[in-house]
């Protein structure tokens, strides 16, 4: 059987040229006598609405350049159980820290080429798809600011300039919560719940998350005192911050969160909003190559 490609590619973020990673991949299939179609995205026909009204049952692969964002627009738009390819062209690219696709394109496109399928579970949040994780609190707060304020910096380099800026000052919010079937009340800083481990590019919220468990991380993170914030932060990056007795960890296949006006969320790095969430896992929902 003929494989049969559909690229959607992100041309407003990237750290890579996409005309070079086009070019490269497209130079790829024709010597493979692969069939393909590229499709770019844009502010009015975002991957979601892309992949959703273009992909249908002839196509065989999923192909995504970009970053975590796009990923998760393209993913909910697979109305079919095709393999998902990764090409990492974001700012932060967090999820494919949880999979060994190579660092260059080279081993990308091999991937591609001859990788393994690989079963991973997905979340869902309010009816939407999530492949990394959603953060509440500290960390949606973050994603707001970026969305409204403007920044020379890119990359983990703007996420970690925000974190700074804002560090000292957020103050803990109430979230009131049902974590499989067990109502709790706690004053916290941020709340992650996690299918991969890593945030913001570099934050290891939840290190010891596993895509293929059938179970989803939680991270809570209780009221520290701004200076204490300042000379821990390096534990967030290392994914030991669970030696501070203001973090605590567990897991759980349902979570409500009630609604609460004052805390912002991201969904796999996108601005999700403010709850009521309804966050659940989809286990073995998606199909992705990794190496073989």
């Amino acid at each position: 059987m003929t494989r049969r490609l559909f690229i959607v590619a992100n041309p407003s973020t990237g750290t890579k040229h996409l005309e070079y990673i086009l070019r490269e991949l497209m130079d790829f299939c024709v010597a493979r006598d692969l069939e393909f179609e590229i499709f770019l995205t844009a502010a009015s026909q975002n991957a979601w609405k892309t992949v959703e009204k273009h992909l249908d049952e002839s196509y065989t692969d999923l192909v995504v350049i970009g970053g975590d964002g796009t990923l998760n627009e393209a993913i909910n738009g697979l109305k079919y159980d095709i393999p998902v390819s990764i090409i990492p062209n974001g700012s932060g690219n967090d999820f494919v820290k949880n999979i060994n696709i190579g660092h260059d394109l080279e081993d990308q496109i091999q991937v591609l080429r001859s990788g393994k399928v690989k079963q991973i579970d997905l979340g869902i949040c309010n009816g939407r798809k999530f492949i990394n994780g959603v953060g509440v609190g500290f960390d949606g707060q973050i994603v707001a600011d970026m969305q409204q304020k403007k920044s020379l910096l890119k990359g983990p380099a703007k996420y970690y300039a925000f974190v700074l800026r804002i560090l000292a000052t957020y103050k803990s919010r109430t979230f009131r919560f049902t974590q499989d079937k067990h109502l709790q009340q706690k004053e916290l800083i941020l709340m992650t719940i996690g299918n991969g481990t890593t945030f913001g590019g570099s934050f290891k919220l939840t290190p010891e998350a596993e895509i293929n468990d059938s179970i989803l991380d939680v991270c809570e993170i209780g009221k520290i005192s701004g200076i204490k914030r300042f000379f821990n932060i390096h534990r967030l990056k290392e994914g030991t911050h669970n030696r501070l007795p203001e973090v605590h960890f567990s897991r759980c296949k349902h979570l409500h969160i009630d609604e609460n006006p004052d805390l912002h969320a991201h969904i796999d790095g996108e601005y999700l909003g403010h709850p009521p969430f309804e966050i659940g896992i989809l286990p073995n929902a998606l199909k992705i190559r990794v190496k073989a």
